[in-house]
């Protein structure tokens, strides 16, 4: 696999035979195969996790209790035989541990729920404020919200209002999880919360909450992620038979909701609770590792020229590459220093070579940065440093090498290749 991709890699980039392999990798846009490798393998890993235990591809990375041990008989014949490492035992353990979901039967219900969302942001933060004042004063109004931090982590807050004031509120911290998963934790704390006041037993209880996803998990089927808060969640409103839950817009000026959200906020620094990891935060490696797996590689094996052009490695295809082929070779030539340059041609004795520009001085990769053939009104102006600038024109800001090299016809006229 491997070699047939070199071939592949190298049928598109116009390049010199010598070019190092990293940088037909990097300028192609296509990681080793190693590296996709070890994607996929992550993928399945997390299929994995989300199985049901009694799926037989779970039973099989489920290792056996341990006997509980005799004091009668030797322990050399109570230890239980060393499990074989196999390929999915291996993959299974690329994630940590979580919760796994339950397969549940689909309910079928023959009332009909209206739906969250019926209008835009705006006009369904009106209706709100208009159903508030419909309300009997004595409803319980529970907020809630989830935030994840920059650092990872995520939090919950809730705030329950009745006849439009604060009764209670609260906030606190899950362990590796996500925005999602944060909603869902808030609603049922914020519906126990609201179950543990003494008024809530006759009086409605409406559950508020801004994510549109975790609305329709509470009202019906729930997701994997987080399933045994929404089993909860639905067991309490069952119990109560007064809840009900509806969608609000968020970050729209409604008191209860910006209190919510800032509670939420708060929580992310506490102390994380004692509990298991949820599915979503075992897939949320899949959304970095590879990308950082591939930069970890590209940044121990880019060559030294590629070091001061602080390139990364792309996560799609590269701009480069639509450049004609002409011009992508005159690009990559001076990035490489694998091309129709002195050195180069020095280094692996090319005696028949031309090794001079037409204006006299020898062939370099920045050549066509300080050619006097150069009219000035084509030069590029090399500010802040000479350095700097031939760095960023060769990698980032590689339209203005395009720019200088159309308005010179520098590789044409002034320093031919023959």
């Amino acid at each position: 696999m491997t070699k047939a991709l070199k071939q592949a890699i190298r049928a598109i980039l116009p390049t010199w035979k010598t070019t190092p392999i990293a940088v037909l990798h990097r300028e192609s846009g296509i990681p080793p195969v190693h590296q996709l490798l070890e994607a996929r393998r992550l993928r399945f890993s997390a299929r994995i996790k989300s199985l049901d235990r009694a799926h037989p591809l779970a039973k099989r990375t489920t290792e056996a209790a341990p006997r509980p041990i005799i004091k009668c008989i030797k322990l050399k014949y109570q230890l239980p035989p060393k499990t074989f490492p196999t390929r999915l035992r291996r993959t299974n353990r690329l994630l940590g541990n979580c919760q796994r979901p339950v397969l549940i039967p689909r309910k079928y219900s023959h009332e009909t729920q209206q739906p969250l969302q019926t209008a835009s942001k705006e006009e369904s933060a009106k209706d709100f404020d208009r159903w508030l004042q419909t309300i009997p004063p004595l409803s319980l109004i529970v907020y809630s919200d989830g935030s994840l931090s920059p650092s990872g982590a995520a939090g919950y807050g809730y705030d329950v209002h009745q006849n439009r004031r604060s009764v209670c509120q609260g906030a606190g911290r899950l362990g590796p999880a996500e925005v999602f998963d944060a909603e869902a934790k808030g609603a049922l704390e914020g519906l126990k919360a609201a179950l543990r006041l003494i008024q809530s037993t006759t009086q409605r209880i409406v559950v508020c909450l801004d994510n549109i996803a975790a609305a329709k998990c509470l009202r019906g089927k729930p997701s994997d992620s987080s399933q045994r808060v929404f089993l909860t969640f639905q067991a309490l409103a069952k119990t109560h038979r007064k809840t009900e839950v509806r969608w609000i817009p968020g970050h729209t000026k409604i008191p209860g909701n910006e209190q919510a959200d800032i509670l939420a906020k708060t929580g992310c620094p506490t102390r994380a609770q004692t509990q298991s990891q949820h599915w979503p935060s075992c897939e949320r490696p899949l959304d970095s590792s590879p990308e950082s797996g591939v930069q970890a590689w590209w940044d121990a094996s880019a060559p030294d020229k590629y070091q001061s052009l602080t390139l990364k490695f792309p996560s799609s295809c590269p701009p480069e590459l639509a450049l004609s082929r002409t011009m992508l070779h005159h690009l990559l030539a001076a990035r490489t220093h694998h091309g129709d340059f002195a050195d180069y041609h020095e280094r692996f004795q090319h005696n028949d070579a031309c090794v001079t520009c037409s204006c006299g001085r020898r062939k370099a990769p920045t050549h066509l940065f300080y050619c006097r053939k150069i009219q000035p009104r084509c030069r590029m102006r090399l500010a802040p440093s000479p350095t700097v600038a031939i760095n960023q024109a060769l990698g980032r800001d590689f339209d203005k090498f395009v720019k200088l090299v159309k308005a010179s016809s520098f590789f044409e006229k002034i320093c031919p290749h023959h």
